[in-house]
Order: structure tokens, then sequence, then C-alpha cells
């Protein structure tokens, strides 16, 4: 059981690591690459939209899984000794998973519901621009979180073999 909760984590931890910050990638090039030709941002931001609100929906999962794995992992560990290692794991591995569903359940659905009213409505747009330098903050934290969360444990047995 702690295998799979282990191979689970580090699976949820990397699409929530990599998967977000290659979505955050893409949306730069893309959304520099529109402006470049004339495009207007708000075009532009209907035309990225979507992608983070599919990948919202596979970071919602994966911060889920992620929460389950750790809970898992506690719950076959011999020893609940609460080392600081451990500690540091858990507080991270939940505040990356929270900051992930935050991002899918609280910011992605108002923005998806003002994205059809982007280019055409001003208070729209307006809203979703402000959501958007929400999500920027949240989404960031949530990819930051889980890096610090992934290496944790490989610090943490580092510094226990110097």
């Amino acid at each position: 059981m702690q295998k799979a909760s282990e191979i689970t984590r580090l699976i949820s931890l990397s699409i929530l690591f990599g998967g977000s910050a290659a979505v955050v990638f893409v949306a730069i090039v893309l959304v520099k690459a529109a402006r470049a030709n004339g495009v207007e941002i708000s075009e532009a931001a209907f035309r990225n939209g979507p992608a983070f609100i599919q990948f919202a929906k596979i970071a919602a999962v994966a911060a889920v899984a992620l929460l389950i794995a750790e809970g898992l992992h506690f719950a076959s560990l011999a020893e609940k000794k609460m080392t600081k290692a451990r500690m540091a794991r858990y507080s991270l591995s939940g505040l990356c998973a929270t900051t992930a569903l935050i991002f899918a359940l609280a910011i992605t659905p108002n923005m998806e519901k003002l994205l059809p009213d982007i280019k055409t409505d001003k208070a729209a747009h307006e809203k979703f621009h402000q959501l958007h330098e929400t999500s920027r903050a949240v989404f960031g934290a949530s990819i930051i979180l889980a890096l610090l969360s992934l290496v944790t444990p490989v610090v943490a047995g580092a510094a226990k073999e110097q």
C-alpha cells in the first residue's frame, strides 16, 4: 500500500508541477505570438481560456489523488512519529492540493462563465481580468508548492545521509 501511495503522490505532484508549468508556458508563448500579430488581449484570452479550463479539471483530480495518497501514506506507516520532514511534506502537499482545488473549483468555473462575453462585454472582460490575476497567484503558488512537496523527501533523505 505504501508503494502505491508513493507512486500516486509522485504522479499527482508531477501533474501539478510539470503539467501546470507547461500550461503556463504554452499560454505565455501563444498570447505573446497573438499580440505580436495584432490580436487583442481579449481575443487571445478567449482562445487560450479553454486550455486552462480543461487543465483545471485534471488539476482537481490530481489534487484529490494527492490528498488520498498522503493520507494512505500516513495510515500505512508503522511508526506514526511526525518528523519535521514528514510534517513539511504533508503540509506542502495539503497546501498544494488546496491551491489547485481553489483554482479548479472556485476560480476557473467563474472564468468559464465569463469567457463567451469577454470580447463584447467590457464588464465581463474586467471581471475575467480580475479572476485571471487571482488565478495567476493561486496557480503559481500551486506550482511552487508542488515542486517543494516533490523534493522535500529527497532533501530530507540527503540531510540524513550526511
